[in-house]
């Protein structure tokens, strides 16, 4: 009887080379944080050191949840079985739709950097819990010839943070694997002397740099959560958070994680989550944070020229309010005679937009706002696709017209009014009301198809 096997660059192969760069890798981390029911999740980049740390305070995972789970291909998230343990909820919130399905948020972390040190506790109810650790060097998964079962993994249980001597000896492990892979020539040395370099090289101390970060992200007793330190981490990081030279364009980084919840539109639902992106340039304490109050807020839909805010019905039929140069706001409602009443296939949705004119003289705006929301538009102009709440990319960014508003433009701009570089706003799906629509991450881009 024959049996498939796999071999170790089959992850690599599904995590790092299908992500599409390292904004959608932290976008799927922060997805994953999310479905841990985490309150917040941060980032922490020590540029100087070639260190990224994202922490989530959510339910953590146990040993045996690591094992099963984390470190098993194909999990699911909707169905369990009595090998594999459900994925942990907090009783004390409502339940949370899941957003990370496709188990390729942990596998995407190779595409940040080359080695990862994870550190979680798990946070149940009536139970105690030691802290995880497993540390795994990416540059394994990526040599021809090796089984996925020839690959070792550290792990260890601590009740207190792992410091240096702790990690030195989780390196050791690995450093001892590959002596013995060098030994069956299934690794040959100069492979296994890079590999080495880059693990004498991990020098983080997580028991030390846990006092000098910000937020509570606590793994001591009684609190749960999951923390990566991931080093070093692939130099094309910088050039996504700094961007081009023309400051009119956003950068990656931002293209991508801002609005990850929906915070700019009136009356926005309180997010599950918070997200924050601090970027420490330079060997001292002073940080950038990326996700500081540059993007869409609430007080930019009240002073836009137009706002256009209702509902599409499971016929296509539009229903809301039309609000024009902030004087006339009338009801308005469009059929859709041409779908001959039938369902769509996408479901209902709503949609919540503002619009500014690219001209001041053609706007009612005061020049100083106006002046501000141009320069907000340039960089973050466009339509959000949230999902419950959580933002699916690459909907939104600028440079992604997936609505063809550009491109009917450039047929009749006389008829095709608007254009998506001077509007912002969301349009709102759930998994409930929409369930045909299912996210895709694959071939270096995620998008939603049927």
């Amino acid at each position: 009887m024959a049996k498939f096997k796999a071999r170790a660059r089959a992850l690599d192969l599904l995590g790092r080379q299908q992500i599409a760069g390292i904004p959608t890798a932290i976008n799927e981390l922060f997805k994953n944080a999310h479905d841990a029911y985490a309150d917040n999740v941060d980032v922490d980049y020590f540029r100087k050191d070639k260190l990224f740390i994202l922490r989530d305070n959510g339910m953590g995972m146990t040993k045996e949840d690591f094992e099963s789970r984390w470190l098993t291909l194909g999990t699911e998230s909707k169905f369990t079985n009595s090998k594999t343990p459900p994925p942990p909820k907090d009783p004390e919130k409502p339940e949370r739709p899941v957003m990370g399905e496709k188990g390729i948020g942990r596998l995407a972390i190779a595409s940040i950097g080359s080695q990862v040190l994870i550190l979680t506790r798990a946070k149940r109810v009536k139970e105690n819990h030691k802290i995880v650790a497993a540390l795994i060097n990416w540059m394994l998964f990526e040599l021809p010839g090796l089984d996925l079962d020839d690959v070792v993994i550290p792990i260890r249980e601590f009740d207190v943070l792992p410091g240096i001597y702790e990690i030195e000896s989780m390196k050791k492990e690995i450093i001892d694997s590959l002596d013995t892979l060098v030994k069956k020539e299934d690794v040959s040395e100069k492979d296994a002397e890079k590999i080495l370099g880059v693990v004498a090289a991990y020098k983080t101390d997580p028991s030390i740099l846990s006092e000098k970060l910000l937020g509570n992200f606590s793994l001591s007793d009684g609190f749960g959560g999951t923390h990566f330190y991931i080093s070093p981490v692939d130099e094309s990081l910088n050039s996504d958070i700094d961007g081009e030279k023309d400051k009119l364009v956003a950068s990656r980084i931002e293209k991508m994680l801002l609005g990850f919840t929906n915070t700019m539109t009136p009356d926005y639902p309180e997010p599950k989550i918070k997200s924050s992106f601090r970027d420490f340039k330079t060997g001292d304490n002073t940080y950038t944070d990326i996700f500081g109050e540059g993007f869409f807020n609430p007080e930019d839909f009240l002073i836009a020229d137009h706002h256009f805010a209702g509902s599409f019905d499971e016929y296509g039929q539009f229903s809301g309010t039309v609000n024009v140069y902030k004087e006339e706001e009338f009801d308005h409602i469009i059929t859709w005679s041409g779908n001959g009443f039938k369902e769509t296939l996408c479901g209902p949705f709503k949609i919540n937009a503002a619009y500014i004119q690219g001209s001041y003289r053609q706007s009612k705006i005061d020049i100083e706002n106006h002046s501000r929301l141009i320069s907000k538009t340039d960089r973050y102009g466009g339509l959000y696709l949230y999902r419950d709440n959580i933002r699916i990319l690459p909907y939104g960014n600028s440079d992604f017209d997936w609505l063809d508003i550009e491109k009917n433009r450039t047929k009749s701009a006389s008829f095709y009014f608007f254009s998506h570089r001077r509007m912002f706003g969301v349009i709102d799906i759930s998994k409930e009301m929409n369930s045909a629509l299912a996210e895709r991450v694959s071939l270096k881009i995620g998008h939603i198809g049927n």
